[in-house]
């Protein structure tokens, strides 16, 4: 018997044993690291193709980090930037974090929580807000003719450093340092063109025109430093951090990210048995479900059964409302796509999964609920355990959410 451990939620563990016979392949992504904070001064001192960080910086220097959502050990990210920022001559009321609006997340928790009480009364955090129209600036017009309008606390910095998540994504192919500057600090206009479904016929390196739009505005902004995350599979924290020349960061980090999430497996699998782990700062929302029941269908024959492990409470969006309003779930596709509401991608990975594969969610949602969006509701690890006595040719995934999967030809 193969024994299983596979982390959940902020804290959930469910263990139990499968047989050699039933364990068709099992994966796990990277530990989180030991000592986060001395390995993000030590990229930051030692970045990759640029001198160390504080010798970017004046004293006088507007300083404006954009934070990505979803990144692993951010609050000690921004004190590790802070400390190289204070010992730049960086006044505390020149620092600025600055994270893209999200339509489908939850607020995120303050990243200046490490920082001493009086440095975080005068370091400004904000989340970008697309409506406000004096808070936006015109940047440039892009190399197709349309007119990029960003937030004026990039505008306005003199330096300007972008927090990324190393990760795959469904519309962008990869995430990179400069994905939350578009549309996540743009106008509603942006944000209206810019929405749509995941390219599921497309891989992770496939060009994409709002993946080339984003390079764009990085390069028109004029990032000259960049720091990439790559997320653990446990409860949070960071893999790997990345920093200094934003080419450099992400090449390297392609590279390392194909390493540690990709997965291609010979053959699909009767059953995928999934995991979400989340940190405290970064509970599960609707996306992380969508891309880890997304991965689970790649790896699972037609009418196969996908079981994912969650703890799952975020309320639902207008896309997942749409779904619970059809009559099936192939049936949604249509006026998801019609619709084109701000939830559209993790619905339509969700209708997408149901309707190929059978679908047992545990998490914290009503039992009504996941009956409605055409899944089997799971209250307990003990019908998990229940469930995989009787699986065949099971694939085992911690931290589906982070992973692309593919069965080799």
């Amino acid at each position: 018997m193969a024994s299983i451990s596979l982390e959940y939620g902020t804290s959930g563990c469910w263990r139990g044993a499968v047989s050699e016979a039933q364990l068709l392949w099992q994966f796990r992504g990277p530990d989180a690291l030991p000592d986060p904070a001395a390995v993000i001064a030590e990229a930051l001192n030692n970045p990759l193709d640029f001198p160390a960080l504080r010798q970017a910086l004046v004293p006088d220097d507007k300083v404006t980090v954009v934070l990505d959502r979803d990144i692993p050990s951010a609050a000690e990210l921004i004190a590790g930037i802070w400390n190289v920022c204070q010992g730049a001559g960086i006044a505390p009321e020149n620092f600025t974090i600055l994270q893209p609006i999200s339509l489908t997340s939850l607020r995120p928790d303050d990243p200046r929580r490490l920082l001493s009480e009086s440095v975080r009364r005068a370091v400004t955090w904000k989340i970008h807000d697309p409506s406000d129209t004096d808070g936006i600036g015109y940047l440039a017009s892009s190399s197709d003719g349309e007119r990029i309008y960003l937030s004026r606390d990039v505008l306005n910095a003199d330096f300007v450093l972008p927090i990324g998540r190393l990760g795959f994504d469904p519309v962008q192919g990869r995430r990179s340092a400069m994905s939350s500057f578009y549309p996540g600090l743009s106008n509603t206009e942006a944000f209206a063109k810019s929405r749509g479904q995941g390219h599921s016929e497309l891989g992770p390196d496939d060009e994409r025109p709002i993946g080339q739009r984003i390079q764009e505005i990085g390069w028109l902004v004029g990032v000259q430093f960049s720091v990439l995350v790559m997320p653990s599979s446990g409860h949070g924290g960071a893999a790997v951090v990345l920093a200094g020349q934003p080419d450099s960061v992400a090449q390297q980090g392609r590279g390392l990210l194909d390493d540690n999430w990709r997965i291609k497996v010979d053959q699909r699998g009767e059953t995928a048995i999934v995991s979400i782990p989340a940190g405290a700062d970064n509970p599960t929302g609707w996306d992380q479900l969508g891309d880890a029941i997304q991965a689970a269908s790649r790896l699972v024959v037609r009418e196969g059964r996908i079981i994912v492990l969650s703890d799952l409470a975020a309320e639902p969006g207008p896309g997942i409302g749409i779904l619970r309003s059809c009559r099936s779930a192939r049936a949604a596709l249509q006026p998801l796509r019609k619709e084109s509401p701000p939830d559209l991608v993790p619905a339509s990975q969700i209708a997408a999964a149901a309707d190929w594969a059978s679908v047992y969610l545990l998490s914290k949602l009503a039992p009504s609920l996941v009956e409605e969006l055409f899944m089997t509701p799971l209250e307990s690890e003990a019908e998990v355990t229940r469930l995989i006595e009787s699986c065949d040719g099971c694939i085992i995934v911690t931290g589906a959410q982070h992973v692309y999967s593919e069965i080799l030809e």
